[in-house]
């Protein structure tokens, strides 16, 4: 069976503290149904759109086949939005993929009934290879089902040549909904797959662990078609942006030679500290580079050691100096209470952000992922003090109940230390904005301390219209 008129729907994240949770890789399934000239449309749910608008697209559009892209965080909101789908429009196929298939594949079919077939890691050539009409037995990345059972035909090779893959164009998007010109910056993914071993991370069972880069002339053909189009802000998503140097001083290299004026340029989702240089960032400062974000994790080697992180913290404090010395934006990504470490531990995170005049430090409350090392050392010591189901349903990570508890940190220390390293986060930020509202004197002091409560931030994250307002009255008194 082929289909020919696919609707692809970003779930809501109702629970989410950020409501407008934007794919770039639904943005990537859409291009690659667009190459095969297929009729395709996108809803993209978590900008406010309830179940009845769903219905209307649905009735309006009259898709044969319906594509959702989940995470892991809120599956159940996701579940019980494919079972409303399939209990009103049983005569259409429902096809899921993202990091939560990936994670959990044949188990997630199990779960939800409703849901036909799933995809795992890459989906570009998995989902067009169903939709041109080959047998689901005979489609490497794809879970199906066969009678009453569920059967997957095993990994698909990766793409290894990028280049080939056309990078999203958002064309039945509502980009401007999502990213503001002016405001947000516009995601650009340049590789794919992480290669390191980090006991909490689920990265590599979601996207592979076999690094794939695209090559720099394929990065500035992108970042030319929206620069084109009036976008100024562009953030790199990639795991591992910088995992190979001769690829990014490449890309420096034609910025360089380019016309892009005015272009800002961040690593928001975090890079290595063993995976740059003062040189390197140097050169991707004088091109337009301006914030960078390190996974630091840790305060110490030895919870380094045991997060497995293959760094030390005397190349991670170096990055941190030379990136606030050359002037970066730095925002750093910690955990607190990881295995093995103490209060006492934690103190050493806590030094760090005092140390360097960083933008935000995000101190995180570990969550375990099924099939991680940290979820199987923590399942099989018997430490949960939640049960996965719930808190991968409840958004725990910015909040300060454990899910586990360690010999060296149980739960009355942990929600100490949880308590604490939040109020670090609120601290970071605080001192981060009274510097950019420094010519402002008292009332700048007197702002930043209102915008880094916990108050403020939440209706920021939540409420758009404040966030846009809040933002804009920020560019106008610091650049920003």
């Amino acid at each position: 069976m082929s289909y020919s008129r696919i609707l692809l729907i970003n779930p809501p994240y109702s629970r989410s503290r950020v409501r407008v949770v934007f794919s770039a890789g639904l943005g990537y399934i859409a291009e690659s149904i667009g190459d095969l000239g297929l009729e395709y449309d996108v809803l993209d749910m978590s900008l406010g759109y309830t179940y009845k608008h769903l219905a209307r697209k649905i009735d309006d559009f009259g898709p044969d086949l319906i594509g959702l892209s989940m995470m892991t965080y809120g599956y159940r909101e996701s579940y019980r939005l494919i079972e409303r789908i399939k209990k009103n429009y049983p005569q259409i196929d429902i096809i899921t993929g993202g990091p939560h298939i990936s994670l959990l594949r044949e188990k997630v079919l199990a779960d939800c009934p409703s849901i036909d077939f799933g995809v795992v890691l890459e989906g570009e050539q998995t989902l067009t290879e169903l939709c041109k009409g080959s047998r689901p037995d005979s489609i490497k990345g794809l879970i199906f089902r066969e009678n009453e059972s569920v059967v997957y035909n095993g990994d698909r090779p990766f793409i290894r040549d990028l280049d080939n893959v056309s990078f999203p164009r958002y064309e039945r998007f509502e980009l401007d909904r999502s990213i503001k010109k002016d405001l947000n910056a516009l995601p650009i993914v340049s590789s794919r797959g992480c290669p390191f071993d980090c006991i909490y991370c689920p990265v590599k069972c979601s996207i592979g662990g076999l690094f794939r880069a695209r090559s720099p002339q394929s990065i500035i053909e992108e970042l030319t078609y929206w620069y084109e189009k009036g976008y100024r802000r562009f953030s790199f998503a990639d795991d591992n942006f910088t995992l190979l140097k001769e690829r990014v001083y490449s890309l420096c290299e034609l910025l360089e030679a380019g016309k892009f004026s005015q272009i800002k340029l961040s690593c928001d989702n975090g890079i290595r500290a063993d995976c740059v240089d003062r040189d390197l960032l140097k050169y991707m400062k004088e091109v337009g580079f301006y914030r960078i974000a390190i996974g630091a994790e840790a305060g110490n080697d030895k919870i380094l050691r045991n997060l497995r992180k293959k760094e030390d913290i005397a190349t991670i404090k170096k990055t941190i100096e030379d990136a606030c010395d050359l002037g970066y934006e730095v925002d750093l990504f910690f955990l607190a209470g990881s295995p093995g470490e103490t209060f006492r531990d934690l103190q050493d995170s806590f030094k760090i952000t005092e140390d360097y005049p960083i933008g935000t430090a995000h101190f995180y409350n570990p969550i375990p992922f099924p099939n991680t090392p940290l979820f199987n050392w923590i399942n099989e010591n018997g430490r949960f003090l939640t049960e996965p189901e719930e808190y991968l349903n409840n958004y725990p990570i910015l909040d300060n109940e454990p899910v586990f508890e360690t010999p060296e940190m149980p739960y009355k220390e942990r929600k100490k230390a949880l308590s604490q390293a939040f109020r670090v986060t609120r601290k970071t930020m605080r001192r981060n904005w009274t510097r950019r509202l420094a010519r402002l004197g008292p009332l700048g002091k007197a702002l930043a301390f209102i915008y880094s409560s916990r108050l403020t931030q939440d209706v920021i994250l939540r409420n758009r219209f404040c966030r846009v307002l809040v933002h804009k009255l920020a560019r106008k008194v610091v650049s920003y």
